[in-house]
């Protein structure tokens, strides 16, 4: 036994004098002032708090609203005080106030188990006031004996088990007790067992509200072993100290099949009871715990600012989760996702949600009505009402949505780009090109460009998708990707013209393969310039106008089957994409970049030697270069920075 300190006494004294007090006063009096302490012991563990609201969300989001739940959580927390009130107060109970106060609901179930003489398990949960059970029950003529985890400190613990023995209930101690239990069950005795808290990883894994989460098997093991009755059992509070002590139907074990197969259909079983209390009186249950801590399952949420560069961006870390929680030995559908578009109504907006996360803290309910206020009407209300244990999103406007939605769900937050006006320190991992200028930082992860699904396996797959298309292809592929203007940058059709007749001379010198596909950006002109330049040419094997017809994944199937990868120079993600896969990335330039950062995003690449940099007059001499000198090009392979932070993160 460790020995109590100072504190232990000083909290185990006022305890024992809180107790004297509470028991002095009339029962609805004790009562009113547990719930007003309930009430504000929330403010002091503000972390339980974010726990308990996410829990809520994750269970019964769909059906409530934010404000609603937020409701919920305190009066769970009013119910919590009420309890430790009853609990001080237990002592005090006799018959006269169990026939005032308690209802006893199908408790004939309880006697007709009884009548096998191999003994009942009654298991509850952390529900309404789980620690009734331990006067109820003996005053109303069982022999009953319920496990306890053993509290700290010691004092407290002692005391704790004293109230809950003053009417000849038993305490066994969680895990030297299982011949305690044994015993109990042989005397046709009932057991009492919580079994509603995470059994950590080598629990048996049944759905609670839609999600697994870990079980205690124990308990059915006790039954399989001793032919014990299992039956489900809730307290439920009606009003103050008025409580319906309600069983259910004994659980039905299967005398067939797999010792784990019955565990868990036995544990659905008991989930359906527990559920159906929670859905009636979701406060009087205690959400403070992490429940599904063990839980492989993990909900992501994609913020889409409906930028596609930016969404392949998010996807590409997505991908990247799912392959580190296949490598643990988890499955990669444990993974969840869902993308939703978020409409910022205008610029003010933006600026406001940016302010709104600077002047908060860590938690802010309160910013869900700058949420409101800054989203439409359908953006809001499909954000708030996911839940998401982690938040992704891909750009400057989307980075205070994610803020907030991470703070609301207690979800880790990644954020791709520097987040505008924003401190980077709020975000769990942000990862941010080199050419955004980004400060060192624990959660920074600096890359050289833009994030992409470019990998092996996956580019095989589509490259074959594209060879349905165009057939057998030659020894040698270029690879052509057209995007289009920005706000930066205007794609003149003389330098593509330029660039087309140099590519057809290049192809037609070195017996090449063409494989073209332009963007959703490309200007008509342009589109119109490539149909009349390739349409004729036998060089051309594939010509994807994105605007007319496209396939899902061409980008990637293209640069598979490529040797040379011949990219405009405007998109970030597209260059990132040649880059990233084994083709000799050649991209061509015009020479009207307005923008500084991307000019860096350039210059980077080619001083690391990850692509190569022509004018559009020169595209001819620049493919020759590649094919006849060989030129040695290093892989852009920023997905594997990411994944060390990734696994920190999980």
């Amino acid at each position: 036994m460790k020995k109590s300190s100072l504190g232990d006494y000083i909290l185990y004294y006022l305890a024992k004098g809180l107790g004297m007090l509470f028991r002095a006063m009339p029962i609805t009096m004790a009562l009113f002032i547990g719930r007003r302490l309930g009430g504000l012991s929330r403010f002091f563990n503000k972390k339980r708090g974010r726990i308990a609201y996410a829990n809520l969300k994750a269970a019964l989001g769909p059906r409530y609203t934010p404000a609603q739940l937020a409701a919920i959580l305190r009066r769970t927390y009013a119910n919590i005080g009420q309890g430790i009130v009853e609990v001080m107060i237990l002592p005090k109970l006799g018959e006269r106030y169990l026939r005032k106060y308690i209802t006893f609901e199908d408790f004939h179930l309880a006697d007709d188990a009884l009548k096998t003489g191999k003994g009942l398990i009654f298991l509850t949960g952390h529900f309404g006031n789980w620690e009734i059970a331990n006067v109820a029950l003996p005053l109303k003529g069982f022999t009953y004996k319920a496990i306890a985890r053993q509290q700290k400190p010691y004092l407290i613990n002692e005391l704790l088990n004293t109230y809950r023995q003053s009417k000849g209930c038993k305490i066994i101690s969680k895990g030297p007790g299982v011949k305690e239990v044994l015993r109990a069950l042989h005397a046709n005795g009932i057991v009492g067992m919580l079994v509603d808290q995470d059994a950590g990883k080598d629990g048996v894994f049944v759905e609670l509200f839609g999600r697994d989460a870990s079980w205690h098997r124990g308990v059915f093991e006790f039954a399989l072993k001793t032919g014990a009755t299992v039956m489900p059992g809730f307290a439920l509070r009606q009003k103050g100290p008025r409580i319906v002590f309600k069983v259910f139907e004994p659980i039905r074990l299967s005398q067939h099949g797999q010792k784990e197969d019955i565990i868990k259909d036995a544990f659905r079983q008991h989930i359906a009871a527990l559920e159906a209390m929670i859905e009636k009186a979701p406060e009087q249950w205690l959400w403070q715990h992490k429940r599904w801590k063990s839980t492989p399952v993990r909900n992501v949420l994609i913020l889409n600012d409906k930028r596609i560069g930016h969404l392949r961006q998010s996807e590409a870390v997505l991908r990247k989760i799912r392959q580190i929680w296949v490598r643990r030995g988890y499955r990669s559908q444990d993974i969840r996702s869902k993308v939703i578009d978020i409409d910022i109504k205008n610029r003010l907006c933006r600026g406001l949600l940016s302010l709104t996360n600077n002047l908060s803290g860590r938690y802010c309910q309160g910013c869900l009505g700058c949420l409101r206020t800054c989203l439409s009407a359908g953006s809001y209300k499909d954000v708030v009402g996911e839940y998401a244990d982690i938040v992704i999103s891909c750009g400057s406007s989307t980075a205070g949505v994610n803020f907030i939605l991470a703070k609301e769900n207690n979800a880790r937050s990644v954020v791709i780009m520097k987040p505008a006006n924003m401190g980077i320190k709020k975000f769990d991992l942000a990862i941010i090109p080199a050419h955004d200028k980004p400060p060192r930082g624990k959660n920074i992860v600096i890359t050289e460009g833009a994030l992409n699904l470019i990998d092996k396996e996956y580019m095989r797959a589509n490259a074959q998708e594209i060879l349905k298309a165009t057939g057998p292809l030659r020894k040698k592929v270029i690879g052509v990707l057209i995007g289009g203007s920005t706000k930066d940058f205007s794609m003149r059709a003389d330098c593509v013209d330029m660039v087309l007749k140099g590519l057809l001379d290049a192809a037609d010198e070195f017996d090449c393969d063409i494989l073209l596909t332009t963007s959703r950006r490309t200007p008509e002109d342009i589109e119109g310039l490539i149909r009349d330049r390739l349409k004729g040419s036998n060089r051309c094997k594939l010509l994807l106008i994105a605007n007319e017809k496209n396939i899902e994944g061409a980008v990637e199937g293209i640069l598979e089957l490529s040797h040379i990868a011949l990219v405009s120079q405007e998109s970030i993600s597209m260059v990132s994409e040649a880059a990233s896969s084994t083709a000799y990335t050649l991209v061509f330039n015009q020479g009207t970049d307005r923008n500084i950062r991307h000019r860096d995003f350039l210059s980077g690449l080619k001083g690391n030697g990850h692509i190569e940099i022509s004018d559009c007059s020169d595209i001819h001499r620049a493919i020759a270069g590649i094919f006849t000198k060989g030129p040695e090009m290093r892989i852009l392979d920023d997905m594997s920075k990411i994944e060390g932070p990734l696994e920190r993160l999980l």
